[in-house]
């Protein structure tokens, strides 16, 4: 994601009577396709993209975010209730290749996420898009850097100075890359939902387009040629996938316009007169473009901002949308809350208005999970749903006036009464209530429905899918009431989810709009003795920090308990942070150079504990 430079060169040359013949469609193209700027399903109809991505495989933690305090798939299941239907998954080669299980890089919750416990980053994704197909939502891949530890530049790595950065302490090289793409292409092709490959996060610094710059004219860092080979790799794998290609920062070729300012990713301005060699039918333009949250353009000081954006997008993709999908892959901010401020709101409004009047009604919004620094999620620090970003989103999918229409202030509001339920093994059933609140004079109705968790329908509950109605001057509330089964007494806890989806006109989905029912087995069981993980070290728990920002050299305290032994410390994707123990109770962690915004984590030489939420960098 993210970070960014000014840049660039003159773009008023047309599109180009070559870009155009590339452009048209192939008859046959297997799978899904594109047509006239429009993304198709495999049955020829529309594809509307509602997308998020929801990163972590990409990160030193290599699963989901926020595992430590949701289930996996209750996290899938509340994506599809907010009305997205796709999911961007970023993956870097050390998904497909680390073996140590997830539960070892960071906590687990273990009555949540059980299915998780023991296995590998590679298996982990292999449930992750299992039940992300089952459940409906299309899933793309983002080969989002070749380290887990920073987004790298290129999509090979060949210094020697760099090796540190792999998972194999080597080289790897563009051979390596397009090998792990037609991997993951094959190994998740029978998987319907699975429609795209985004071939390659942000490519930036030394990367060009093509020839044109003669002070960076080594072939090995061009774009163009690079993505036409991943493109004949994937599609080679599977024949049935788009691929998404993101842009550059700029080709400083003469030609393109050096006074817009860019983000890494947003730059498309080459394909007008370099155009790609990827069959048409195939091919989605993918920029990632950031308001002042993330990074200050110089044209965000402008006397005419937001109003002076519309320019700068159309010259750097925008002017492609009528011949090639325009889907943007990244954008989003805190809008309001933290960061600039107003000034963000203002950005993301303009960045809606310009889609609507484009007819671009496809995007992927960053992120899901709260604690990506500078943008937030769509999920607040209390995982509660931002309901401001949501309605935002809605009107980019709905297209129409340009201008946010305020709801009305007393409009009907459908919730769950809690976002959690508890009850013990033998409990015969279980009631979830369902609120109106707000105005109550029209009908409305919403779907409410289980979804599986550790807690499997058939062995454990009953599953219950159907509208619930409410009539005009109807307000009261309406109950779920959902059987338990009687089953052998287990040790531990099992899981599922209660969804509230498809909400009628006239309602909207308030903040709870799905819970979690744990279900506390019955058998009581004996501890085994340790075996054969060292003794003598307690699992250490972190209830606090403070501060929760600050430079490089920050001194952190962290409270909570069994930091005895504690021998280690994390900070982001540094791996080297400063640890003195105080007490059993409090450590203090210096952030180190190379630190980035992310989890604090406490080692001993038996376990491991991090933050809930992250320490930001500045």
């Amino acid at each position: 994601m993210k970070t960014i430079r000014s840049l660039l060169a003159f773009c008023g040359l047309p599109f180009v009577l070559l870009s155009v013949l590339l452009a048209s469609p192939l008859a046959q193209a297997a799978g899904y396709f594109t047509q006239g700027g429009k993304l198709y399903d495999p049955s020829g109809q529309e594809l509307q993209v509602r997308g998020i991505s929801h990163y972590g495989f990409n990160a030193d933690i290599l699963q989901p975010q926020f595992l430590w305090a949701m289930g996996w798939k209750e996290q899938i299941a509340q994506i599809k209730a907010l009305g997205f239907n796709a999911v961007r998954l970023p993956f870097v080669p050390d998904t497909l290749y680390v073996s140590t299980p997830v539960d070892q890089l960071s906590y687990v919750d273990p009555g949540r996420n059980p299915e998780l416990l023991g296995k590998t980053p590679l298996q982990v994704l292999d449930l992750w898009m299992a039940e992300a197909d089952r459940q409906g939502l299309y899933v793309m891949l983002d080969f989002h850097s070749v380290s887990k530890q920073r987004q790298y530049p290129t999509w090979f790595l060949s210094n020697p100075a760099d090796y540190g950065l792999m998972y194999n302490q080597r080289a790897y090289s563009a051979d390596d890359w397009r090998r792990d793409l037609a991997f993951v292409a094959s190994r998740y092709a029978k998987l319907s939902h699975f429609f795209a490959i985004d071939v390659y996060n942000e490519p930036n610094g030394v990367v060009r387009w093509s020839t044109g710059d003669a002070n960076a004219a080594n072939p090995v860092n061009f774009w163009k040629p690079a993505v036409e080979s991943a493109a004949t790799a994937v599609l080679a794998a599977n024949p049935n996938l788009l691929i998404f290609v993101q842009g550059i920062t700029g080709n400083y070729d003469g030609i393109e316009n050096s006074s817009v300012p860019v983000n890494w990713g947003e730059n498309f301005q080459p394909q007008a007169w370099q155009p790609l060699n990827i069959p048409a039918a195939k091919l989605v333009l993918s920029p990632h473009t950031y308001g002042p949250d993330v990074y200050v353009k110089s044209s965000f000081a402008a006397a005419n901002f937001p109003n002076n954006l519309k320019a700068d997008w159309e010259t750097l993709f925008g002017q492609f949308a009528a011949v090639h999908p325009v889907v943007i892959g990244e954008w989003g901010g805190r809008y309001g809350q933290g960061g600039v401020g107003a000034a963000d709101v203002a950005w993301q409004n303009a960045l809606v208005d310009y889609l609507q009047g484009k007819g671009i009604r496809s995007s992927f919004y960053w992120c899901y999970t709260p604690n990506s620094g500078d943008t937030g999620g769509i999920l607040d620090d209390n995982l509660q749903v931002r309901q401001d970003k949501l309605a935002l989103l809605k009107r980019h999918w709905a297209g129409g006036s340009s201008t946010p229409t305020p709801p009305p202030t007393a409009a009907t509001t459908l919730a769950l009464a809690s976002d959690r339920y508890a009850v013990t093994q033998g409990t015969r059933q279980i009631t979830v209530t369902v609120k109106r609140s707000g105005n109550s004079s029209s009908a409305v109705s919403v779907r409410g429905a289980t979804v599986d968790g550790s807690a499997v329908a058939g062995r454990d509950y009953t599953a219950r899918s159907g509208i619930l109605r409410w009539a005009a001057g109807d307000s009261s509330s309406r109950s779920i009431v959902i059987s338990l089964k009687t089953t052998a007494p287990y040790s531990g806890s099992r899981s599922f989810a209660i969804t509230l989806s498809q909400v009628s006109s006239g309602a909207s989905l308030g903040t709870v709009s799905s819970a979690t029912v744990t279900i506390t087995g019955s058998k009581a069981v004996t501890p085994p003795s340790p075996t054969p993980a060292p003794t003598g070290f307690p699992q250490p728990g972190i209830s606090s920090f403070s501060p929760a920002s600050g430079p490089v050299g920050t001194v952190v305290t962290v409270n909570g308990n069994g930091f005895t032994g504690a021998n280690a410390a994390w900070a982001g994707a540094a791996h080297n942070a400063g640890l003195v123990v105080i007490s059993d109770t409090q450590v203090r962690v210096t952030i180190p150079a190379g630190a980035t915004s992310g989890a604090l984590g406490i080692f001993n030489p038996a376990h491991a504990a991090f933050t809930a939420s992250s320490f930001t960098v500045r």
